[in-house]
């Protein structure tokens, strides 16, 4: 067994995670998610970690799916049945607000908050990622970056796609805000209101509330995850629909 090594000051990590109707994919969402938790771990760049999943509305065995894998790891964790929220944007709040009320001793001016969905696959740098430039940058909220798995576009379809990426893309990094990879401070959610309680585009509002807050905010290129390109997606209005518009040539929408 490799034992920690601590790292002066290093954070706590809270993990939330939404789903709804995901048990194909809960479990190698939570196996990466695990995976990269571990690599922190071990090499002393988090103190506490903590893993949240969301069973929104459910009808399937997703909910049973993570609790299954979340205990074989050994790791602390919590998945919570949500059948009252309406939006994704009230999903993602309510599921941090469990965690954190759930877990004495975890501290909000030491954790950090990082978000990612059912559909998505990290790498084992995710968490070293985010809080690296976190650390470099002194951000309090910093947006990963997103690659599509699965997606096979016609040319037009994959240049209209290439456009909005460009568009947001900066000599630093870029303007998008996925949920699907993203961290923020414990402190900086709390001061910005948490997720806004919309049908979609929820970790933008957020990144706005944080800056309007005082925040710095940070696009960075790394780390990469990897997102389901399904079309439709879970949610309405989201990266599925997006792509779905481009496939079908309807025209540019506003992106992440």
């Amino acid at each position: 067994m490799t034992v920690p090594v601590p790292v002066v000051d290093a954070p706590d990590v809270l993990v939330a995670v939404p789903a709804r109707d995901e048990e194909d994919a809960i479990e190698a969402c939570l196996a990466a998610v695990v995976a990269a938790l571990e690599v922190a771990r071990t090499t002393g760049r988090v103190a506490r970690v903590r893993v949240a999943v969301a069973a929104h509305r459910c009808r399937d065995a997703t909910a049973e799916r993570a609790r299954t894998l979340l205990r074989a790891s050994g790791l602390e964790h919590v998945v919570v049945d949500d059948e009252r929220s309406s939006t994704v944007g009230e999903v993602r709040s309510a599921l941090v607000r469990a965690a954190l009320r759930t877990a004495p001793g975890l501290e909000v001016d030491r954790t950090w908050l990082l978000s990612t969905d059912a559909d998505t696959v990290v790498g084992p740098d995710w968490v070293t990622g985010l809080l690296d430039v976190a650390a470099r940058t002194g951000a309090d909220l910093v947006a990963g970056f997103v690659a599509l798995d699965g997606w096979r576009p016609d040319r037009h379809a994959a240049a209209a796609y290439d456009e909005i990426l460009q568009a947001g893309l900066t000599a630093e990094g870029h303007r998008h805000v996925w949920a699907a990879n993203l961290a923020v401070s414990a402190a900086a959610f709390e001061a910005a209101g948490g997720f806004p309680s919309v049908v979609h585009g929820e970790e933008r509002v957020l990144a706005e509330h944080v800056a309007a807050a005082g925040g710095l905010v940070v696009g960075s290129l790394s780390p990469v995850v990897m997102t389901s390109a399904r079309m439709p997606g879970r949610a309405a209005h989201g990266l599925g629909d997006l792509l779905r518009r481009l496939s079908a040539d309807d025209g540019v929408a506003e992106a992440s």
